[in-house]
Order: structure tokens, then C-alpha cells, then sequence
């Protein structure tokens, strides 16, 4: 499996340094999903993002995977975003 790697190595993006660690580790997304119980296309998605549900994060920590190398653990409440101050202001002005 080729894995696409920046040819300057002194300028890794994480994701690329993720995928480097893991090929160098004997390890894929396949085997990672196999271990979590979920589909290799859901680990990919994971750490690709700029955040991961804490839940997972502890699991890819413990099965080894440098924290570093993760994105931010940090559980998002699902749902709606709430509207900015200024929206909800002009909402309640309107009636």
C-alpha cells in the first residue's frame, strides 16, 4: 500500500506523520477498526479531523499511538449549533 508522504520530511502535516508512525508500526486502519470494533473508513475519518470523541482517543492511546500524532480529544455535543449572540438578539427584537 503506497501512502501518500510529503517528499519534504521536515514538514510533515500530522496526518502524514500518523500514517508514517503507523506504517512503521505494522499497523493500518484495517486493523485499527478490527480492534475498535468499528470500519476502517471510520478510523481514517477519525483522524483526519481536527478533534476525536475522548472515548476513542483513550482507545487509539492505549492500543499505543503517540497522542501527539492524534487530533484533540474533545467530546461536541451533537445538534444544532447554538446561533451567535448578535442572530438571537435581532430574533427577539423582531418579535
Amino acid at each position: 500500500m503506497q501512502l501518500p508522504i510529503s517528499t519534504n520530511l521536515t514538514s510533515l502535516t500530522r496526518q502524514e506523520a500518523l500514517r508514517l508512525w503507523l506504517s512503521r508500526n505494522g499497523l493500518t486502519f484495517s486493523e485499527l477498526g478490527r480492534r475498535l470494533g468499528v470500519t476502517p473508513n471510520s478510523v481514517s475519518k477519525l483522524c483526519d479531523q481536527e478533534t476525536m470523541p475522548t472515548r476513542r482517543h483513550a482507545q487509539l492511546v492505549d492500543q499505543g499511538i503517540p497522542a501527539q500524532l492524534l487530533p484533540r480529544a474533545q467530546d461536541i455535543k451533537p445538534g444544532p449549533k447554538p446561533r451567535d449572540l448578535h442572530e438571537q438578539f435581532m430574533q427577539a427584537f423582531r418579535g
